[in-house]
């Protein structure tokens, strides 16, 4: 069996699943009753990406398989969303590959028409350039409108930035965002310093959300995506945690049951075996 063969046979089998006499749990899906499944997927597919750093970890075979079936785990949810939306009548997954080939065809010009680009940075601003003509004949009321609601708070904060920043709305050196950073935190540590009964959880909320998108504005000025800073800060805490609990174990014991200046040690001793493998 051919390629093409092998995608036309698994759009037959999630017809099939979807057809009156399917799958009965395929078949009383819906749009919204999938929509935590497809979250969960693209993020499963994170989790594998966390562990692909470099070419040479796609050769160990479990993170190759893992990326495999989690990829087409998400691409099931493609088809099971353009499935329906067939049997809804309005398109089918033949559609959807067209309006993708169609605008990336249109989107690259430097590959497909007369205007070239030579290096990576001069392809971008060629897709920029027709995606703003594109915009251009589609005004909308805001050039935030574009951000979808449902991203996650950091992910989102940094495609506003992204958004704000191609209209000059940014500073134009890291001085600026710095001093940003170090107001916001001196805002939220006046709302700290306050008395127990004369704290307002309100306005602690709204001090620590400045601090946030600050440093949101800060990694995009530097090039560093939050999310994935965020996601790499919460890995080392896990290793390092897990290695306090171990060596607590060792010793017969569990956290709840254990100093913090002895769960202090081993977190030390984590943060010495970490550098000593980083070498």
């Amino acid at each position: 069996m051919n390629k093409t063969d092998v995608l036309l046979q698994l759009i037959e089998t999630v017809h099939r699943l979807r057809a009156p006499d399917g799958c009965p749990w395929d078949r009383v899906q819906t749009h919204q009753t999938l929509r935590q499944y497809l979250i969960e997927e693209a993020y499963e597919v994170l989790d594998v990406l966390d562990k692909i750093r470099t070419n040479e970890d796609l050769k160990d075979e479990e993170i190759k398989l893992s990326f495999k079936e989690e990829l087409g785990d998400l691409l099931m949810q493609v088809l099971l969303h353009s499935e329906m939306t067939k049997q809804e009548g309005a398109f089918d997954i033949y559609d959807v590959a067209q309006g993708l080939n169609d605008k990336l065809v249109r989107r690259h010009p430097h590959v497909f028409g007369e205007n070239k680009a030579s290096t990576a940075d001069g392809a971008l601003k060629r897709w920029e350039e027709q995606k703003a003509k594109e915009k251009a004949e589609n005004p909308k009321a805001s050039i935030l409108d574009g951000v979808p609601n449902a991203l996650p708070a950091l992910q989102k904060a940094a495609r506003i930035v992204e958004k704000a920043t191609k209209v000059g709305f940014q500073w134009k050196d890291l001085q600026g965002p710095i001093e940003k950073v170090e107001e916001e935190l001196t805002e939220l540590k006046v709302e700290l310093n306050k008395p127990n009964n004369e704290r307002d959880i309100s306005k602690i909320s709204h001090e620590l959300g400045d601090v946030l998108f600050s440093i949101c504005n800060l990694a995009y000025l530097v090039k560093v995506t939050p999310e994935d800073a965020l996601r790499s800060t919460i890995a080392r805490f896990e290793t390092r945690f897990r290695y306090v609990e171990q060596k607590l174990k060792k010793n017969g014991k569990s956290p709840d049951q254990s100093s913090l200046e002895e769960m202090d040690v081993f977190w030390n001793e984590a943060k010495l075996v970490e550098r000593g493998q980083n070498k």
